[in-house]
């Protein structure tokens, strides 16, 4: 299996686990330039845009862990890109993780992961 079917398979069970939990989608695999957002979702009045990570093993560390600050920085800038292209400059907005764990099915969800950098 790909990694690239790893991850789209990651990001529906991430969708439907927020959704489940009364969260919107918003939009899926959001490009700005070559970054990327996996889901942007809506909670009440919050766009949270997410970062899914999937992983079998975790002899290297968490699934959360390999959101390096590199990685959080290309969010960042995809996120004000698609606040700006939609006019949601106002809105309040987070960045989560969901770490899919997929030798065990598990889904864990880490709200406010990390600040805008």
């Amino acid at each position: 299996m790909s990694t690239t079917s790893v991850g789209r398979g990651g990001e529906a069970l991430a969708q439907a686990y927020l959704e489940e939990r009364g969260y919107k989608l918003l939009r899926r695999n959001f490009r700005s330039g070559h970054k990327e957002i996996d889901l942007i979702m809506q909670v009440g009045c919050t766009v949270v845009f997410v970062e899914v990570k999937s992983r079998s093993k975790t002899a290297y560390g968490t699934p959360a862990e390999f959101v390096t600050p590199n990685k959080q920085r290309l969010l960042t800038l995809a996120a004000q890109g698609y606040l700006l292209e939609m006019g949601l400059t106002d809105v309040p907005a987070r960045f989560d993780v969901v770490e899919i764990y997929l030798s065990t099915g598990e889904v864990r969800h880490i709200e406010n992961a990390f600040d805008a950098v």
